[in-house]
């Protein structure tokens, strides 16, 4: 039986599925001030999240997975994670993120020209940040098919 004295609960949810629960040695979230980490014993507090990399700690084994804007509800025993998305790095294709990166940018273009109003173009604008925080995870962390596939689209022209 494993030992959770230093381990703390996290439970990732998103409005499509519950994504993650399990006890973890800690995580690491991206919130709108930055990265932070959270082991258990944690002073309670609530994070507003900003698109990008969470990390989690299992004993000696770190998973990371991309999670979207949204809040964390932390407290000594438990990280409650309520986000729009969260995908580990084998579930996202890498043309997509390309695709949603270009649609988001011509939109807040188009959005710019008609002078339509700011929380249309705050909408868009967390689809690019999303965009991204995707681009980011599959740097870092993605398969070496991933990472051929998105070098092969640079290439090609494609930016982020």
């Amino acid at each position: 039986m494993a030992d959770n004295t230093h381990k703390i609960n996290l439970i990732i949810i998103t409005p499509k599925k519950s994504f993650y629960e399990g006890m973890v040695s800690s995580a690491s979230l991206p919130t709108i001030d930055g990265e932070f980490g959270v082991m258990a014993g944690h002073t309670p507090f609530v994070a507003a999240l900003f698109p990008g990399t969470c990390s989690i700690r299992i004993d000696e084994e770190i998973k990371h997975c991309v999670i979207s804007e949204g809040y964390a509800e932390i407290n000594q025993r438990t990280i409650i994670v309520i986000c729009n998305s969260a995908e580990w790095p084998e579930e996202i294709k890498v043309r997509q993120i390309f695709e949603s990166y270009r649609e988001g940018m011509a939109e807040l273009e188009r959005q710019d020209k008609e002078g339509i109003g700011q929380v249309y173009a705050e909408d868009v604008k967390r689809m690019v940040d999303r965009s991204r925080a995707r681009l980011r995870l599959i740097e870092r962390y993605g398969s070496e098919t991933q990472k051929s596939r998105l070098a092969q689209l640079k290439e090609e022209g494609l930016r982020i």
